[in-house]
């Protein structure tokens, strides 16, 4: 099939662009052929990428976009079904091949730019007749805030890439990591009172963050011994750190978007062969989880990750940690996600 997907995110440039890459890769790898219309760049990508000009202004990147796409519809008619991100869904009724609108995320704003989004994002999936969402709980919500039958939502989980992401050599001190967007609504800055808890327990442990956004600099001042910060790492250098760690965070905390989530780091965490800790709640549980995943309240996520870890010898945490990647070999590969979306073109 001729497929053309529409897209206001920034190609390659966040790991959200990263879920469109393998997906997109995933379905000419299928036989399909796939034509991306988005900002920024393609590298060594299987699909044919058409940059698209953004603003870079916020609350104006969307409607850029979606200004400089309606020039272009006429590209799109040799098409057979096409893909549409929420936040430029207004294009669907000038297209006329069938359309099927992708949510990643819904509105992750906060402020002015949430009480602009929202509208947006319900007017999009009242005009929808298929759509895809990133878990079951996301499923859920989009059904009871927009009453679209479930039957039309497909779940389209973030996979992983199981040759990029594998276990290193893991010895010495407790090597703990969080990785992707550093913000303090993330729950980051709970991150150094548990490295802090686990030295005061005289366990030898470290925790690195890698990452960028309002959280960096209060992070950086903290200048505790073991806290390592740095900027946002590319995907084939961040894989090669993981390999390395022992221990992966969710610290994000119990909202109305997190909760729907399917974050692409939990599944690198586990194809590197890393344990989890992080919040209990809808967007951070994982079907069939074992001991290698422990979710606590939020209240007490700092102090009983430090009681958890504490309570782990390297010959433990090994064990676990053998049992993450075959987690992650068994449910966690690109091609489930792949099936599942070529599964809902088809239909």
């Amino acid at each position: 099939m001729n497929i053309t997907w529409l897209s206001s995110r920034y190609l390659g440039g966040d790991l959200s662009s990263t879920t469109q890459i393998h997906l997109a890769n995933g379905l000419v790898a299928k036989g399909h052929t796939v034509d991306f219309y988005s900002p920024g760049k393609s590298v060594g990508n299987q699909f044919t990428h058409h940059p698209i000009e953004r603003s870079q202004t916020r609350g104006f990147q969307a409607s850029s976009v979606m200004k400089n796409l309606k020039k272009r519809v006429s590209e799109f008619k040799k098409a057979d079904v096409v893909l549409i991100d929420w936040p430029i869904f207004k294009l669907a009724p000038l297209i006329d091949a069938p359309v099927i609108l992708m949510d990643r995320s819904p509105p992750a704003d906060r402020g002015i730019f949430a009480k602009l989004q929202w509208p947006m994002w319900t007017k999009a999936w009242s005009k929808a007749v298929r759509g895809t969402v990133v878990s079951d709980a996301h499923r859920s919500f989009v059904a009871d805030e927009t009453q679209t039958p479930k039957a039309s939502i497909g779940v389209i989980p973030a996979g992983v890439d199981l040759e990029l992401f594998q276990p290193g050599v893991k010895d010495g001190p407790i090597r703990m990591v969080y990785h992707g967007r550093v913000d303090v609504n993330r729950g980051v800055m709970s991150l150094p009172m548990i490295l802090a808890g686990l030295q005061s327990n005289g366990i030898d442990a470290s925790l690195h963050i890698h990452g960028s956004g309002d959280a960096v600099k209060r992070l950086q001042n903290i200048g505790m011994p073991g806290l390592e910060i740095t900027d946002a790492i590319p995907q084939d250098e961040i894989s090669q750190l993981l390999s390395k760690y022992d221990v992966g965070f969710l610290p994000m905390p119990e909202n109305k978007v997190w909760n729907l989530a399917s974050p692409l780091k939990r599944s690198e965490y586990l194809a590197s062969g890393i344990v989890i800790c992080g919040i209990e709640h809808a967007g951070h549980q994982i079907k069939e989880s074992k001991d290698w995943m422990q979710l606590f309240p939020q209240k007490e996520f700092i102090s009983l990750s430090v009681s958890w870890l504490t309570s782990l010898d390297r010959q433990l945490l090994t064990a676990l940690q053998k049992e993450s990647r075959d987690y992650a070999e068994e449910y966690l590969s690109w091609s489930h996600s792949v099936d599942a979306l070529e599964s809902m073109i088809l239909s």
